[in-house]
């Protein structure tokens, strides 16, 4: 039995964020209430709070994991509500212009593919199993009321589908929102500065098409990543496994370029990706349904972590705290291993004289290290395009050529190649592939070449 620390968490958002952090917040508080502005249906379709939830989305390995820790059984049950199961990387043809495909070599990591919706829905069932917890859905979130001498939230304002005012305490607030709107006003009506911001201004337009599987395919694959050959136009392509035996596949460009709004161009835009492996499987398929359009202007890390004043018993989570790139498929598993860091900074904060402090110091503490990997990642791909806005940090150079070290050592060495996609798959930190048994190795096999 978990000792609890408070009467009422309120959690704003029922994202994935938000779901997940409702889980490891349910032992320990005798009620968890998510406040969720959308209505949220009882079947696997898109909601209009999540813009992107007709595109491909990548539940990653180490995303996968973490909400299985938070919800016994979550994996299982996704498989069972149609999840497509895959090994890493014998099921993925992975492609770049440097090195060509990858091995597709079974390296013991598995994971699923599944629409975002199915994804949700399902973490939402299991969240919604737990015997002290509420989802509210068509309720707003308006304001984050504190008590401005003592700088500390004690609850929300919030307007119901009739237009109603209501308001709610809480012990503890988790912003999993997905923009932080709510929690910098509240820095502004105190007085407090927001915190700083890392962005990286990417201006991506990506276009996805759902097409049933061809009854005649024969792939040695089950999802292709096809990256672009910066400085060249950044075109990715993306092709994965999703329920009901379909394909979900997502063109992504940057910049601004011509819209893709027929199935005519989007075929054109799969025949100019650097190999013919998507254009190939799709161009014998019609799309199922509408294509779907998004745009993402910037990658964004608002440092909460770093204010000295935020206010007592607030805690901005996921997309609220670090926003990514969503072609590199980073953002639910980041929010889940932000939820799993919640659940272990909990079990210590409940010993705690004073929890409620400690939970935010402690988690505010050590979230920092937790998103350098993916935003690492993600961020040095990203800024190998000229076009790329942000800073490029003095080492930049240098991470690019063992970046591009790393992935010609993983063709021949599969010790390398496993190590690279634990990285990748957030089931390791980014340090490992410098550990001096990896980075030997990549030595050794550059060396030769």
């Amino acid at each position: 039995m978990s000792k609890q620390i408070g009467g009422r968490a309120v959690v704003i958002g029922a994202g994935i964020g938000g779901l997940a952090a409702g889980g490891a917040l349910a032992p320990y508080f005798q009620r968890v209430v998510i406040l969720e502005r959308d209505r949220l249906p009882d079947v696997a379709e898109a909601r209009a709070g999540v813009a992107q939830g007709r595109h491909t989305h990548g539940l990653l390995a180490g995303g996968l994991k973490a909400l299985n820790e938070i919800f016994p059984g979550y994996r299982q049950a996704l498989v069972e509500a149609g999840a497509i199961p895959i090994h890493a990387a014998q099921d993925v043809r992975y492609e770049r212009a440097d090195v060509g495909a990858l091995p597709q070599r079974d390296l013991g990591i598995s994971f699923l593919c599944a629409s975002r919706p199915l994804i949700e829905l399902v973490l939402r069932r299991q969240f919604q199993s737990l015997a002290n917890v509420e989802i509210w859905p068509g309720c707003k979130v308006t304001e984050i009321l504190s008590a401005k001498p003592a700088r500390a939230v004690h609850g929300v304002r919030f307007e119901m589908k009739s237009g109603e005012a209501e308001l709610l305490h809480a012990d503890l607030i988790v912003d999993a929102s997905g923009r932080p709107s709510l929690t910098i006003a509240l820095l502004e009506a105190l007085g407090i500065a927001a915190p700083a911001v890392t962005e990286i201004g990417i201006d991506i337009n990506y276009t996805t098409a759902v097409v049933d599987i061809p009854a005649q395919a024969a792939h040695a694959w089950k999802i292709v990543r096809t990256d672009p050959d910066p400085p060249n136009p950044a075109r990715y392509g993306v092709l994965i496994p999703v329920e009901s035996g379909r394909w979900m596949v997502t063109i992504c460009r940057h910049g601004d370029v011509e819209r893709l709004d027929s199935w005519d161009k989007f075929l054109r835009a799969c025949r100019d990706l650097i190999t013919p492996t998507i254009y190939e499987a799709v161009r014998a398929t019609k799309p199922a349904g509408e294509l779907r359009h998004h745009g993402f202007p910037a990658s964004t890390w608002r440092h909460f972590e770093k204010s000295a004043h935020l206010p007592r018993a607030l805690l901005p989570i996921a997309d609220s705290l670090c926003r990514f790139n969503p072609i590199h498929g980073q953002g639910m598993s980041s929010a889940a291993l932000q939820a799993r860091l919640l659940r272990y900074v909990l079990a210590r904060a409940s010993m705690s004289t004073d929890p409620i402090r400690r939970l935010q110091e402690d988690f505010l503490g050590e979230v920092g290290p937790l998103l350098e990997t993916p935003w690492g990642m993600s961020a040095n791909a990203d800024l190998a395009f000229p076009d790329t806005r942000g800073v490029r940090p003095e080492d930049f150079e240098e991470n690019m050529r063992r970046s591009a070290a790393t992935f010609r050592a993983a063709v021949v060495d599969p010790v390398v190649h496993k190590a690279m996609v634990e990285v990748a798959q957030l089931l390791q930190p980014r340090t490992l592939l410098r550990e001096p048994h990896i980075a030997r190795r990549i030595e050794e096999v550059n060396a030769m070449a």
